[in-house]
C-alpha cells in the first residue's frame, strides 16, 4: 500500500445512481472539501483503483443497479484498506447496513434523508480519522523499515564472519566479492523492499530468531566437503566435455533447449577432478537457466585466457530480475529459508575460490545477466583459514548504504 501523499489534499468520493443527490453532496461540501463523483459502482471502483486521486474517504449508497453499496466497499477495503468507508441508506435497507458496521465493512452508516449538519460532523470526524491513522501507518513503516535495513546489514556481516569458519581457500575473498555483486545489482532493491514490506508487525519478533536458524542451517549447508573431497593430485578435466554433459542434462530436464554451449576449442584441460568441475558448472548452470524469460536461453561460452586458465561466460538474455534474485543468499526474504539453489550457487562460487580461481557478476542491464569465471590450469595449494579482513566490512557496509539509497555508483 502506497503512503497517501500529506502534501496534497484529501478528496471525497460520492456513490450514488441519482445524479440529483451526488450534484447535491457537492454543492454541499464541494466549497470544504475536493469531493468526486460516481453514479455506479463500477465507475467508483476504476477511480478508486486507478492511483490517480487521493481518496481519504468513500460515501456510497447501498441500493444501486448491478452492484449494492456493500460491495462497492467490500471491493475497496480489500484493496485500498487505508480509505474510510461510509454507507447511506434508506431506512428500508438498515439491516444490511447495521450487518456492514458489525463485520468491519465499514466505519458507520448515514441514513437517508442526509441532515447535513450531521453528515459533516461524520465527514470531519473520518477524515481526522484518516489523517490520523495515515500518520501512524506512515511512523510505523519508517520503522519497520529501519528494522529491516539492520536485519538486512547483520545478515551481510554474518556472512562475512561465516566465511572464516568455512574449509574453503579464500573464503573470506571470495564472500566479499560475492557480496559485493549482490550490492551493485539495482534492479533487486525495489523487489526486497517489497518482500520487506509484506511482513507483518506481529511476526517481527520472531525475525532475529528465524535469522539467527537461517544463519546455521546456511552455515550447515556450506560446511560440505563433497565439492573438493574427491579433487585427487594428478586428476585433469575436459571442460567442454563435461559443459555440454550438463547441458544436455538440463535441456532434458525441461524438455527444450534451454542451455547452449559454445567453445572456441575442443577440449580445455585443466587440472581439477571431473566430479569437481562438473559439481561447479551445474551449481551455476542449473541456476542460471531457469532466470532467463520464456523462449530465451542461457550460453555458456568456454575459452582460455592469455596466462592458459579456462575462462567460463554464462550469459543469460532477457533475464527476469526477480528469478535471479531468488539465488541470492543475502536477499533471501525475513523468515524463510535459504532455497537450495542459492545455497548451491554460493558453494559453486567457494568451490571456484578454492581452486584458487575467480567468480563475479556484473550488474544487469537490459535483461542481460553475466557470470564470469576463471579456473586455474592447477588448483591452489591449501591455505590457512582466513579472517574477514576489517576494511572489507567497512566498505560493504559503505556499498549496502548506497544500495538502500539508491546511489551506488556501478561504474566506480
Amino acid at each position: 500500500m502506497d503512503s497517501f501523499p500529506i502534501d496534497q489534499p484529501v478528496e471525497i468520493l460520492i456513490v450514488d445512481d441519482e445524479p440529483q443527490a451526488v450534484k447535491y453532496f457537492k454543492k454541499a461540501f464541494g466549497t470544504k472539501y475536493d469531493v468526486l463523483t460516481a453514479t455506479s459502482a463500477d465507475e467508483a471502483e476504476a477511480l478508486v483503483l486507478s492511483g490517480n486521486h487521493n481518496i481519504g474517504l468513500v460515501i456510497t449508497d447501498q441500493r444501486m443497479p448491478g452492484r449494492s453499496g456493500v460491495s462497492l466497499l467490500n471491493r475497496i477495503r480489500s484493496e485500498r484498506p487505508d480509505i474510510i468507508r461510509m454507507l447511506t441508506t434508506a431506512y428500508a435497507d438498515l439491516d444490511s447496513a447495521i450487518d456492514a458496521v458489525n463485520k468491519g465493512e465499514i466505519l458507520r452508516y448515514i441514513s437517508k434523508p442526509w441532515d447535513l449538519r450531521v453528515l459533516e460532523a461524520e465527514i470531519d470526524q473520518a477524515i481526522t480519522f484518516f489523517l490520523l491513522k495515515n500518520e501512524y501507518d506512515m511512523l510505523l513503516r519508517d520503522k519497520l523499515s529501519a528494522l529491516h535495513r539492520t536485519l538486512l546489514r547483520d545478515r551481510m556481516n554474518g556472512l562475512a564472519v561465516m566465511a572464516g569458519t568455512l574449509p574453503y581457500n579464500n573464503a573470506p575473498l571470495t564472500m566479499y566479492h560475492y557480496l559485493k555483486d549482490a550490492l551493485a545489482e539495482p534492479c533487486w532493491r525495489s523487489i526486497v523492499r517489497k518482500q520487506w514490506s509484506q511482513l507483518r508487525v506481529q511476526d517481527h519478533w520472531r525475525i532475529p530468531v528465524d535469522e539467527t536458524k537461517r544463519a546455521i542451517s546456511l552455515t550447515e549447508d556450506l560446511m560440505d566437503r563433497a565439492l573438493f573431497a574427491n579433487n585427487d593430485a594428478g586428476a585433469t578435466a575436459d571442460i567442454v566435455a563435461i559443459a555440454n554433459a550438463c547441458a544436455d542434462s538440463i535441456n532434458e530436464e525441461h524438455g527444450e533447449s534451454h542451455v547452449r554451449i559454445l567453445s572456441d576449442a575442443a577440449s580445455i584441460v585443466v587440472g581439477t577432478s571431473p566430479f569437481v568441475v562438473q559439481s561447479i558448472l551445474q551449481r551455476l548452470m542449473e541456476p542460471a537457466s531457469r532466470w532467463a524469460a520464456p523462449g530465451s536461453i542461457l550460453q555458456v561460452n568456454l575459452s582460455r585466457n592469455d596466462q592458459g586458465e579456462a575462462t567460463i561466460h554464462l550469459e543469460t538474455r532477457n533475464c527476469e530480475p526477480g528469478k535471479a534474485l531468488q539465488d541470492s543468499v543475502l536477499f533471501t526474504p525475513a523468515m524463510q529459508v535459504t532455497p537450495q539453489h542459492a545455497s548451491d550457487l554460493l558453494k559453486a562460487a567457494l568451490a571456484i575460490g578454492h581452486l584458487g580461481g575467480s567468480i563475479s557478476s556484473p550488474p544487469m542491464q537490459n535483461g542481460y545477466k553475466q557470470i564470469h569465471v576463471i579456473l586455474p590450469v592447477k588448483p591452489a595449494q591449501h591455505s590457512e583459514p582466513s579472517v574477514f579482513p576489517a576494511e572489507w566490512i567497512e566498505d560493504l557496509s559503505s556499498d549496502y548504504e548506497k544500495w538502500v539509497l539508491g546511489s551506488l555508483d556501478i561504474a566506480a
